[in-house]
C-alpha cells in the first residue's frame, strides 16, 4: 500500500493525467490486495458517472461559456467598479467584485477566472498594476466561483453526502460575501505598499450605480430564478443548470444579441472538451474512494482522529489543514469524493451540521485552485494573461491567506452557513 501511494503522488508531481494516477492506483490496490474482482474498475467508474446529478456538471460549464462569450459579463464587471472603484485599490477590488457577481451565473471557477481575467487584467495594467499581481486577483477572485449560487461543487458535495443542494446553495451565500471581503481587504493592503492603486480611482456616484445595476439586471436576475425556481419546486437543482442554459442563450441570442447562431456550435465543443477532462476524474475518483473504503483506510484515520481527542477547536482546524493539504494536489471534486468517507463520521462525532459542513469542507477546498501544483485558476488566470504559471503564484499568497482566514471563521461560526434557519 505504501509503495502504492508514494507511487502516486510522484507520478502527480511530474504531471501525470489524475485521473490515470487514481485509475491506475485503485487497480494496484485491487490487485495486490486481492478484495475485488478485477471487474470493478469497469463497474463503478461507469455506474459513478451514471448518475442525474452530475448532468449538472456540463450544463454549468456550458453556462460559463456563455456567459463568458457574451456581454453579460462585462456589464457585471462594470457594477463592481461602479460599487468599489471610488476606494484606495478599488480597481483591483472591481475585479473581485466582477467575480462575485459572475459567480452567480457560471457555477464554475475556471469560467469566472477567465471570463473576468479577459476583461480587467488589461484595465489593470494600464493603470500601474504589476501584471502577476493583476492575473492573481482574477486567479483569487474565480475562487468565488463555486461559493456563490449555483455551484457544482455544492451538488457534487450534496450527491455524495445526500445532503439538500438548495441549502447548499443558500449557506453558500454569505461565506461567499465573507471571502470577497477578505480578498478586497488583502487587495487593500497590497495596494497601499505598493502604491499601484493610487491610479484608476473614481468618484463614487450614485447615478452610475444604479445604471450599472440596470446594465447588469439580466446577470443578477439568473441566481434569482435559479433559486426561486429551486425552493418553489418548479424544478430540481439539477435542472437548474439547464435552466441556466436556456436564460443565459436567451439573453445573450436574442437581447444582447453579443452572441450569434454560428457561435454556439463552438460552445458546445469547448463546454465539451472540459466536461470530458473532469468526467474521467470524477469516475476514477469515486472509484479509488471505494477501494480504499473497502480496506478500511477512511475508518483507521477517523478513528485517528476522534481518538486523538483534540477538542472541537483542533479537531475543526485539523481537518482544515488536511482540507488546504489535498487542495494543493488533487482536483475539489476528486478530494470530496475521496475525503467525505473519512471526514463525515468525524463532523458527526463533533456534532456539525451537514450544511454547515459542506460549505467549510468546500471554501476550504476552493484554496487549492489558486495554490501550486495543480491550481486550476493560476492556469486559467496564466491562460489570459500570457503570465508564466508560477509568476502568478508568486503573487497570490497574501490572498491566500485572506481566504484561509475567511475559511477559519467560516468553520467556527456555523450562523455565517445556516443564517435561513
Amino acid at each position: 500500500m505504501s509503495i502504492i501511494a508514494v507511487l502516486m503522488m510522484v507520478h502527480l508531481l511530474i504531471g501525470a493525467p489524475l485521473f490515470l494516477i487514481l485509475g491506475l492506483g485503485s487497480l494496484a490496490m485491487v490487485v495486490g490486495v486481492g478484495v475485488y474482482s478485477i471487474d470493478i474498475i469497469g463497474q463503478v467508474p461507469f455506474t459513478a458517472i451514471d448518475n442525474w446529478a452530475l448532468l449538472a456538471m456540463p450544463l454549468f460549464i456550458l453556462t460559463g461559456d456563455i456567459i463568458s462569450s457574451g456581454r453579460v459579463a462585462r456589464a457585471l464587471t462594470d457594477l463592481g467598479e461602479a460599487l468599489l472603484g471610488w476606494m484606495y485599490g478599488g480597481l483591483g477590488m472591481s475585479t473581485i467584485g466582477g467575480c462575485f457577481f459572475f459567480a452567480g451565473t457560471s457555477g464554475s471557477n475556471s469560467a469566472d477566472t477567465a471570463a473576468i481575467g479577459k476583461i480587467m487584467i488589461p484595465s489593470l495594467v494600464e493603470k500601474g498594476y504589476e501584471k502577476p499581481y493583476a492575473a492573481a486577483l482574477a486567479a483569487a477572485g474565480g475562487c468565488l466561483g463555486i461559493i456563490v449560487p449555483p455551484s457544482l461543487i455544492f451538488i457534487i458535495y450534496g450527491v455524495v453526502t445526500s445532503t439538500s443542494v438548495g441549502d447548499l446553495f443558500l449557506a453558500g451565500i454569505f461565506p461567499g460575501i465573507l471571502m470577497a471581503v477578505c480578498l478586497c481587504v488583502a487587495n487593500y493592503v497590497t495596494c497601499r505598499y505598493t502604491r499601484w492603486g493610487a491610479n484608476g480611482r473614481t468618484q463614487f456616484s450614485g447615478r452610475r450605480l444604479a445604471k450599472s445595476a440596470w446594465a447588469a439586471r439580466y446577470g443578477l436576475l439568473a441566481p434569482a430564478i435559479i433559486l426561486s425556481g429551486i425552493y418553489s419546486g418548479v424544478f430540481t437543482p439539477t435542472e437548474s443548470a439547464a435552466v441556466a442554459v436556456a436564460y443565459c442563450l436567451v439573453v445573450e441570442l436574442f437581447i444582447t444579441r453579443a452572441v450569434r447562431w454560428h457561435d454556439v456550435p463552438k460552445l458546445l465543443f469547448r463546454s465539451g472538451i472540459i466536461t470530458g477532462l473532469i468526467g474521467p476524474i470524477i469516475a476514477f475518483s469515486i472509484l479509488f474512494g471505494e477501494v480504499m473504503s473497502v480496506l478500511r483506510v477512511p475508518d483507521a484515520i477517523a478513528e485517528f482522529m476522534i481518538s486523538a481527542d483534540m477538542g472541537f477547536v483542533g479537531t475543526m482546524l485539523s481537518i482544515m489543514l488536511l482540507l488546504l493539504v489535498f487542495g494543493c494536489f488533487m482536483e475539489t471534486m476528486a478530494s470530496i469524493i475521496i475525503l467525505m468517507p473519512i471526514l463525515l463520521p468525524i463532523a458527526h462525532s463533533l456534532g456539525v451540521d451537514m450544511v454547515h459542513f459542506g460549505v467549510f469542507v468546500v471554501c476550504a477546498l476552493t484554496i487549492g485552485y489558486i495554490t501550486p501544483p495543480i491550481g486550476i485558476n493560476l492556469f486559467a488566470a496564466s491562460a489570459v494573461s500570457g503570465v508564466p504559471y508560477l509568476k502568478i503564484g508568486g503573487r497570490i499568497w497574501l490572498l491566500c491567506l485572506a481566504l484561509v482566514i475567511a475559511v477559519t471563521f467560516i468553520a467556527f461560526v456555523p450562523g455565517l452557513s445556516l443564517w435561513f434557519r
